[in-house]
């Protein structure tokens, strides 16, 4: 079994995963993306059509299964739902 002592900011460079620097990425952009989902700017309806995604996709994302995704796509959803604020 792998320690992990907890100083580690990421859990992916903690566990010491080969792309930890890109998940962390990931993990970070979907955040924002929850966070405007929880703020009640848009609701998942509406990030899901803007997006192209269906709902339960969107969700799938939001529950942190984003592998599939590149940085740069995850990236553009949340430039697309921050524009759709306006």
């Amino acid at each position: 079994m792998m320690d992990v002592d907890g100083s580690d900011n990421c859990v992916y460079e903690a566990l010491d995963y080969p792309d930890a620097g890109e998940m962390r990425a990931k993990s970070e952009y979907v955040m924002k993306i929850g966070i405007l989902l929880e703020t009640g700017q848009l609701n998942r309806t509406e990030a899901a059509e803007k997006l192209g995604l269906s709902e339960e996709e969107l969700n799938e994302m939001l529950r942190g299964k984003f592998r599939d995704f590149t940085v740069a796509k995850i990236l553009e959803y949340l430039n697309l739902l921050l524009d759709a604020r306006s």
